[in-house]
């Protein structure tokens, strides 16, 4: 068995997918403004080239998205609006690939890059490849949205790649049959069997060797030098990355947050090589805390089922005077002026 499972830490999800999906509930008339209610970020902030947004807040305006579709197949929807260029240089190295099977093992190698909570394990079995995909996180609710879309976008990324689907392709999803199969099933282009013990594509192994019809040496070259950057850009400290993933996983980190210590753990570098790595770049530790205490506050204040002593609870304070004062230092405002004004 082949694996993309690689730890991916703090990489984030590029914010063209939030992006995305605030598109396509603005093509079903639903209200997509609400889908970034209460989250410090706006849909022109998102198209920012290089752009991410934690997993957290990804995985929020999944949720949000679920929740507002329904029972209309939104991964399917989401799938569609999907373009393989969307992905970058990784589905530029994808396109440009010599084969199927290259195109398969960068998408694996790289899947990281663009969704860092899923792995691909790649198995064969009497003939045929299957691709499973896998959670490395809790998805909530928005679980078999996430899965869906995947599986369904790489059944609309192939036929991008070979101009027509190889016989004997299937998606396999665990699990009952959605609300939406009936209306949407012929839409897909390829059977969808349910009930089944894994979430994958199933496919004949000849398939692996089909030749993209982009296929291109030189362009495959220069995508896969660009996608090698971005991954050593996420994964090495001499990039002078260490205060972007210190943000990131802040903001991947349920309240109350970890201390520099935890957080060096977590990272896998000593204390002192941590706060090293900050001062260089002219930060603290606390400041970035306390960056993340502000944006976890605002996003807790706007939903009004929390009453401001919860709120100052979930963040780590022990009375609510001490978050107040916080508050107001952050914002200028108290945490009920706060809440008004929203």
């Amino acid at each position: 068995m082949v694996s993309s499972g690689r730890p991916w830490g703090g990489a984030g999800v590029p914010g063209i997918y939030v992006v995305l999906l605030y598109d396509v509930l603005v093509s079903l008339n639903l209200d997509a403004s609400a889908l970034l209610v209460g989250l410090g970020v706006s849909r022109d902030e998102l198209l920012a080239v290089d752009r991410r947004v934690s997993m957290s807040l990804a995985q929020t305006v999944a949720e949000r998205g679920v929740e507002m579709v329904g029972e209309r197949g939104l991964g399917f929807r989401y799938a569609r609006a999907m373009s393989i260029t969307l992905h970058g240089p990784v589905g530029l190295l994808a396109l440009s690939s010599a084969s199927a099977q290259d195109a398969l093992d960068a998408a694996c190698r790289f899947l990281g890059l663009r969704a860092p909570f899923l792995e691909i394990h790649q198995t064969r079995q009497s003939g045929q490849a299957h691709l499973q995909l896998r959670s490395t996180r809790p998805l909530g609710i928005a679980h078999d949205f996430i899965i869906e879309a995947m599986l369904v976008g790489l059944v609309f990324m192939i036929e991008q790649l070979l101009e027509s689907l190889p016989q004997g392709l299937e998606i396999h999803r665990c699990g009952p049959a959605p609300a939406w199969l009936m209306a949407l099933r012929k839409e897909v282009g390829v059977p969808v069997c349910f009930d089944q013990e894994e979430n994958a594509l199933v496919f004949p192994l000849s398939a692996l060797e089909a030749r993209p019809r982009l296929a291109d040496p030189q362009v495959a070259a220069i995508a896969r030098q660009q996608c090698e950057m971005e991954f050593r850009q996420w994964r090495t400290e001499d990039e002078g990355v260490m205060a972007r993933r210190i943000r990131s996983a802040l903001q991947d980190h349920p309240a109350p947050l970890p201390s520099l210590q935890g957080m060096a753990e977590r990272l896998a570098v000593s204390a002192r090589t941590l706060k090293r790595h900050l001062q260089q770049a002219g930060l603290s530790y606390r400041q970035l805390q306390d960056e993340e205490r502000y944006q976890q506050a605002r996003r807790l204040l706007v939903q009004s089922e929390n009453s401001i002593s919860e709120v100052a609870y979930r963040l780590g304070y022990n009375d609510v005077a001490n978050f107040s004062k916080a508050f107001k230092r952050w914002s200028g405002m108290t945490p009920s002026a706060y809440r008004e004004k929203r």
